[in-house]
């Protein structure tokens, strides 16, 4: 049974995919190009009758526009060579979240010469390409590969990337590097995020460059359709959200935000931060559960606490301690949090053993820390709900 459009979406794609590049004869080819043309016209007629969320919609009103873009004459060499214009999409999120329903709409606004592909079979035309080469001792072979795409298109649209395997981790590195200098703009999407690809696999060290390249010159967006209900339980819990001093009844207080909020279905994760991982023990989706040991007694620079803020939208805090004067690191990476909550939006729950002016009175860092509590006291008001956007 098909539950949703973009469920339909994806299947009719997967129909049309699944007989492809398997020993392809001239008429097989001819074939498979006829399935596709009808593919693409089948998704074409179903997307008009498709109704979008509200993130959906902006994102393919973005995508419009770069299809707009990319259809003018010369624009790609413009594209590719104006510093504020990227070398591709990387559209990440989970199942059925509408990634490959966006992706051929995309594909249906270009008129530039365009080819769309699932990432197994994108595979098995690679190696297929690299095996005919290295037998007439070719060398050099990726950057031909390469250029041989840029004969035939301009635009590269590879769904469900996914790199499971060390030999394609290796390749696609390469590959892509050579495809963005034969200014091909490359469209993915996938279901895990480009610091998560290949992720425990071996030699994953090798890989990290081709994750700073999707990093850097593409733009990476995420795509979550579903509304969490949680983060309104979160945003209608009433009363102080910055709680001291740490009496039972404000812990009690506390818990039972996080029971409502999270269900108490709390699992680790980690994060990453270039190249090494964060690890939390209480996380449940985009609400993260921590505490004072774990959040400030570490040794987490300014760029893990942005990092952390990236990846949730509700952050509850448990027993914060009083900071010792000369306890200057701690202080710093309170204030670095602080800083960075505030700035994205985080909507904050926050249990104190004193209150926040008294939490810390050293004076190597007491002009910062004066801002410190003015963010949390502003974090804590009615009107911090009120005048932000939060990032549901």
């Amino acid at each position: 049974m098909i539950k949703s459009s973009t469920s339909l979406v994806q299947y009719i794609s997967e129909s049309f995919r699944q007989d492809e590049f398997k020993g392809e004869s001239a008429q097989r080819r001819k074939l498979r190009e006829h399935r596709r043309d009808l593919q693409n016209s089948l998704v074409s007629s179903f997307l008009k009758y498709i109704v979008l969320d509200a993130k959906q919609a902006a994102l393919l009103e973005e995508l419009k526009q770069l299809a707009t873009e990319l259809n003018k004459p010369k624009s790609l060499f413009k594209f590719f060579n104006q510093n504020n214009l990227k070398s591709g999409i990387y559209l990440y999120g989970p199942v059925g979240s509408g990634k490959t329903m966006l992706m051929n709409s995309f594909f249906e606004e270009l008129t530039t010469p365009k080819i769309i592909i699932h990432y197994q079979n994108f595979m098995q035309e690679i190696h297929k390409s690299m095996h005919k080469l290295q037998t007439e001792n070719q060398k050099d072979i990726i950057p031909k590969i390469a250029k041989n795409y840029a004969k035939q298109t301009k635009v590269l649209c590879i769904d469900e990337f996914e790199i499971k395997d060390i030999t394609d981790a290796m390749i696609i590195g390469r590959l892509f590097d050579e495809l963005i200098k034969q200014n091909i703009f490359i469209f993915i999407t996938s279901n895990t995020s480009p610091n998560n690809l290949y992720k425990d696999g071996l030699q994953r060290e090798s890989f990290l460059p081709f994750i700073k390249i999707i990093n850097n010159t593409f733009y990476v967006k995420y795509l979550d359709n579903h509304h969490d209900y949680r983060f309104d339980k979160a945003l209608g819990v009433k009363g102080e959200r910055i709680i001291y001093p740490l009496t039972l009844e404000n812990q009690n207080k506390l818990e039972k935000i996080i029971t409502e909020i999270s269900d108490n279905n709390l699992v680790s994760q980690n994060i990453q931060v270039l190249g090494r991982e964060i690890s939390f023990q209480k996380v449940h989706k985009r609400i993260l559960v921590t505490d004072y040991n774990e959040l400030f007694a570490r040794d987490l620079s300014y760029i893990d606490y942005v990092n952390i803020c990236q990846n949730f939208n509700v952050i509850i805090v448990r027993n914060v301690h009083t900071i010792d004067a000369n306890d200057t690191n701690t202080a710093v990476r309170l204030i670095n949090f602080i800083d960075n909550a505030y700035f994205y939006k985080i909507l904050l729950f926050m249990s104190l053993e004193d209150n926040p002016n008294k939490i810390y009175q050293g004076s190597a860092r007491a002009a910062e820390f004066k801002r410190t509590i003015s963010r949390l006291n502003e974090m804590n008001s009615e009107s911090y709900l009120l005048n932000n956007d939060f990032k549901n």
